[in-house]
């Protein structure tokens, strides 16, 4: 009988333990997403990063285009000049889009300031200001 019990209990109980994880952890969300991270300056142009990498589009020429795409949720990255490097850019907080500062100079030259991160060869930078 107690062998019924303990495996109805682990039948029933873990699953509901484990459903209950994702919304425990978003529940205690409040790790600092800046923590160790290095604060850089990268020059170059916004691209939208389906166009850039699909087709080589950017520049004037490509910018309601990115404009366009970045507001559709295609996300936005940052071609450094003189390397030719991708950076995709992150809101600074979680929860939100990119501001309409980076939305607006999509196409354009700038220079963005963030905490950099790199995750499985990939680069990453949190726009804390474009100019």
């Amino acid at each position: 009988m107690m062998k019924k019990v303990v495996a109805l209990g682990m039948a029933f109980g873990l699953p509901l333990v484990l459903g209950l994880g994702p919304v425990l952890a978003e529940e205690g969300h409040s790790h600092d997403h800046g923590a160790g991270m290095q604060q850089v300056m990268i020059k170059g142009e916004l691209v939208d990063s389906l166009c850039y990498v699909a087709m080589g589009a950017k520049g004037p020429g490509h910018k309601q285009c990115a404009i366009d795409c970045a507001k559709a949720g295609i996300p936005v990255s940052i071609l450094e000049d003189g390397t030719g490097k991708l950076y995709t850019v992150l809101p600074k907080e979680d929860k939100t889009g990119l501001p309409e500062s980076v939305i607006s100079k999509m196409g354009d030259k700038v220079t963005l300031k963030g905490d950099f991160y790199e995750n499985g060869g990939n680069k990453y930078v949190a726009v804390e200001l474009v100019e």
